[in-house]
């Protein structure tokens, strides 16, 4: 049964962890001017704001330890309640898209991934993830564009060169297939710990991508896809 890794959730403690943080307490002097300056009535909006974070970092925390445990619909119902409390909070759209893509509900996916990358356009991984989606829905031209997006912006990730090379396979472009190919198993022999590059459709549906999540925009604290 696949679940959600640990990586997915080390990189939310990463990516949000600072951010409340910085929320909660501030930055020094220039947040203290802030709060003394403040009306009621924005104080009382900052406070609610704040509140609503916390109500959604719990429900999308509960929401990824029903995924640890295979319960995908439910997890994905935690998140969907986590960015309805706080439709800002970044990671609970990774989440939803990483349930969706468990459960392979590639369009759900898709709107999710769409969203991250309205939030970061250089966000590599999730064009790599977004590519997938879209070649189990058949969008093989959406796909290949997706899949050049992530590697143009300089990802290392040889699973977004093996993806390529399967669609140009299909696409009929055997020549820029192997040289994808090439690429992805030099890039493998380096990573010792990532998914086999040359791997089949089914046994990538859920090895998309192998590093820790960047959840948050350019702004977060940044790691990479799960």
């Amino acid at each position: 049964m696949n679940r959600f890794s640990s990586a997915v959730l080390i990189g939310i403690v990463l990516c949000t962890s600072g951010n409340d943080r910085s929320f909660a307490a501030g930055n020094g002097d220039a947040n203290a001017n802030l709060a003394s300056t403040a009306t009621p009535e924005e104080a009382a909006m900052q406070a609610a704001a704040y509140k609503a974070r916390l109500a959604a970092r719990a429900a999308a925390d509960a929401g990824f330890f029903l995924g640890r445990r295979g319960d995908f619909s439910a997890a994905r119902k935690k998140f969907s309640q986590a960015i309805e409390l706080d439709p800002k909070f970044s990671p609970a759209y990774r989440l939803r898209a990483d349930a969706c893509l468990k459960m392979s509900d590639w369009a759900g996916a898709i709107v999710d991934l769409d969203t991250l990358i309205k939030l970061d356009p250089n966000y590599a991984e999730i064009f790599n993830e977004r590519g997938f989606a879209h070649r189990q829905l058949g969008d093989l031209n959406g796909a290949r564009d997706d899949f050049d997006r992530c590697i143009t912006l300089g990802t290392d990730l040889p699973l977004a060169y093996g993806n390529r090379a399967e669609v140009e396979l299909m696409l009929g472009d055997e020549s820029a297939a192997a040289a994808d190919i090439a690429q992805a198993q030099s890039l493998s022999a380096t990573m010792p710990d990532s998914p086999p590059a040359s791997s089949t459709p089914s046994a990538r549906k859920n090895q998309t991508h192998h590093k820790t999540p960047r959840t948050g925009t350019s702004n977060n604290a940044k790691g990479t896809t799960r």
